[in-house]
């Protein structure tokens, strides 16, 4: 290492892109608001996709197998072709994780050994998404409520309770959500970046509103700006 070497850090940050974990309730607009990210690739686990079913402009892989998330994974790192998308949609981590424990249970009897290897090979995954340069990462996960009431995304476990909201430096609570003098009074749809008393958030960029648009272009821009 020389002197020369070493650059600003603002730069390291902005060739990472914007690393977002998403979730929330059913039906809220979580897997069409990829089609407002630039250029954007969908990882589809989850089995339905009728929310999409008029879109056209998004490609998507099938990922109903590790398998087949692995093939997906390795395309991403390894293709010149991945190079034309700035953003990476998994929809969902969660269904990715249970998909992944089910083929441990099968393949160990004792079930702490069957989590412990889920747990390393999402890790393997969710990192290498996470440090990917030059690429946006929107990762969706389902909602679940804890014992305290505060809403907050779902994985099988324990650990990656903890680990993978850790890693990430927005978790977007997307809703939709009573805004006073918008829409005659009825709900819109929202992403939350604040935590709330009732919802897991966060904003490291310090960019965002506590509640913005649903607009991943926009949003991206300002957590890079």
């Amino acid at each position: 290492m020389q002197m020369k070497d070493l650059r600003p850090v603002s730069d390291l940050a902005r060739r990472y892109g914007a690393k977002c974990i998403a979730y929330g309730p059913p039906g809220t607009g979580k897997t069409p608001l990829i089609q407002t990210a630039p250029r954007p690739v969908l990882c589809a686990v989850e089995p339905g996709m009728l929310s999409m079913r008029n879109v056209r402009h998004v490609p998507a892989w099938e990922a109903n197998t590790p398998e087949r998330f692995a093939e997906f994974m390795d395309w991403l790192q390894r293709s010149p072709e991945a190079r034309g998308f700035d953003t990476v949609g998994i929809d969902s981590i969660s269904q990715t994780a249970e998909m992944f424990l089910v083929q441990e249970l099968k393949r160990n009897k004792d079930g702490r050994k069957a989590f412990g290897e889920m747990h390393r090979r999402i890790m393997d995954h969710v990192n290498a998404l996470y440090y990917m340069p030059n690429k946006h990462i929107y990762m969706i996960a389902k909602q679940t409520v804890g014992d305290d009431g505060m809403k907050k995304p779902y994985f099988p476990g324990q650990a990656l309770n903890a680990d993978i909201p850790h890693l990430f430096d927005e978790i977007l609570h997307i809703d939709r959500v009573l805004i006073p003098g918008m829409n005659g009074g009825k709900p819109v749809q929202a992403i939350r970046t604040h935590g709330a008393y009732d919802a897991l958030a966060r904003d490291r960029s310090g960019n965002l509103a506590e509640l913005e648009p649903p607009d991943l272009g926009a949003l991206f821009a300002k957590v890079m700006s």
